[in-house]
């Protein structure tokens, strides 16, 4: 027992000093139990790396999830952005209208029916303390979209254009050819008829309210334009649909024209 542990310490000596034959034989050794040391390594690794993933799987949920709620934050972000935007400049369309000249109007905001406005009528937040009257055009700032049909003191409810018991009388611009509107439910739509044959009208003319005597609407006030043309040789007279400038769906503002027809 002596004579080892003296062996062992005169090894461990030698080793600390550097001697030569023994780091030799050190070296020798490491090379043959190197490549032993590599292939434990290389089978255990996938055990190491299930190890870690198992433990790191819950982590990596976290910051998925973590990443997802700030990507849809974001996105939200910018879809509130695009909305205002859009409300915008639909007010700012609605500040000032050529087209009702200096007839006064009541800036409204639709507050029923703007889920799609798939129906014939909107609900507006204003009504006869506003000076709102039933009959009364209804605007936006590309044109023409309804009339008033109800009011209340704080409320008006409005028949769109597009609806199937809306007339409107008509002229087409540039010639002296009148005519009645209607709506069929299309929303984007009018059919337009009554229109004297030897008055001929064209695809693209512009169509506005003609303002006759008796008439529910003021001149001038835009309504869209002529899509196509039908002539009825035998009953003297010429049928178009008109396309809408204003859109009578997702609407958010509106106007009221103060206007009333002369008895």
């Amino acid at each position: 027992m002596i004579l080892l542990l003296l062996t062992a310490v005169t090894l461990l000596t030698l080793s600390g000093r550097g001697f030569g034959p023994l780091d030799s034989v050190r070296s020798a050794v490491g090379s043959v139990l190197a490549p032993v040391g590599d292939a434990a390594s290389w089978a255990t690794r996938p055990f190491s790396n299930a190890w870690d993933s198992a433990f790191s799987h819950d982590d990596l949920v976290a910051a998925n999830q973590r990443l997802q709620e700030e990507n849809d934050r974001l996105q939200g972000q910018v879809t509130q952005s695009a909305i205002a935007t859009e409300q915008l400049q639909e007010l700012l369309a609605l500040v000032s209208i050529p087209f009702v000249g200096d007839t006064p109007v009541a800036h409204t905001r639709v507050v029923a029916g703007t889920a799609g406005n798939f129906g014939d009528t909107v609900e507006l937040d204003k009504g006869s303390d506003a000076g709102i009257e039933v009959g009364m055009p209804v605007i936006t700032g590309r044109g023409l979209i309804g009339r008033v049909r109800l009011v209340s003191a704080s409320r008006s409810t409005v028949e769109l254009v597009t609806g199937g018991g809306f007339k409107v009388g008509f002229l087409v611009i540039g010639t002296s050819a009148v005519g009645v509107a209607q709506g069929d439910g299309d929303p984007s739509r009018l059919r337009g008829a009554n229109i004297d044959i030897a008055q001929p009208v064209t695809e693209g003319q512009i169509v506005v309210t003609a303002g006759l005597r008796g008439s529910s609407f003021p001149p001038n006030i835009p309504i869209g334009s002529i899509a196509s043309v039908r002539s009825d040789d035998a009953a003297r007279q010429s049928t178009v649909d008109i396309d809408l400038y204003a859109s009578t769906r997702d609407l958010t503002y509106a106007d009221v024209v103060l206007w009333k027809a002369a008895n």
